[in-house]
């Protein structure tokens, strides 16, 4: 038990550290945007079992983009999903919460975050991409895991 208090003392000091140290980069770093947090709305559209019972979905998310170290952002999101039923079945609420990273050349940007998404009851890999201007962005996201899946179209604004 103490040698893992011990190795996860440095692992939290190690992502302290370079925290620091990203963040001093990013905020020198021409062209780089440092807000952080944002809201953003998204569409998702089901696909395989999950399309035979629901419709196009729609969502709100409350984003994380932190820059880390040059090309390399930690990123988050709190996300609400509701896909309407099909015929007689009855929609679905979906919430999810989501962290990973994401590798970021320029405005083009791809990564993944690991997640639990609620009522479906799954964990699941969410690969994304999308390109960032300034305080807007724009991905594509999906849901690569387990028996409920979708592609999300989100578009965000930083503060």
């Amino acid at each position: 038990m103490k040698n893992l208090n011990n190795k996860v003392l440095i692992i939290l000091l190690t992502i302290v550290l370079l925290s620091l140290v990203g963040n001093a980069y990013a905020k020198t770093w021409p062209g780089r945007e440092t807000r952080i947090l944002g809201l953003g709305v998204k569409s998702s559209f089901p696909y395989a079992g999950f399309n035979d019972d629901f419709e196009t979905g729609w969502g709100v998310v409350g984003i994380v983009d932190y820059p880390l170290i040059p090309l390399i952002d930690l990123t988050a999101d709190v996300g609400y999903n509701h896909f309407p039923g099909s015929g007689d079945t009855d929609g679905v609420d979906v919430w999810n919460i989501c962290f990973g990273g994401r590798l970021a050349l320029g405005a083009f940007f791809m990564g993944g975050e690991t997640g639990y998404f609620s009522q479906v009851d799954e964990w699941s890999y969410v690969p994304s991409m999308g390109l960032r201007f300034g305080a807007f962005e724009g991905a594509v996201r999906y849901k690569a895991v387990g028996g409920s899946g979708w592609t999300s179209l989100r578009f965000g604004y930083y503060f």
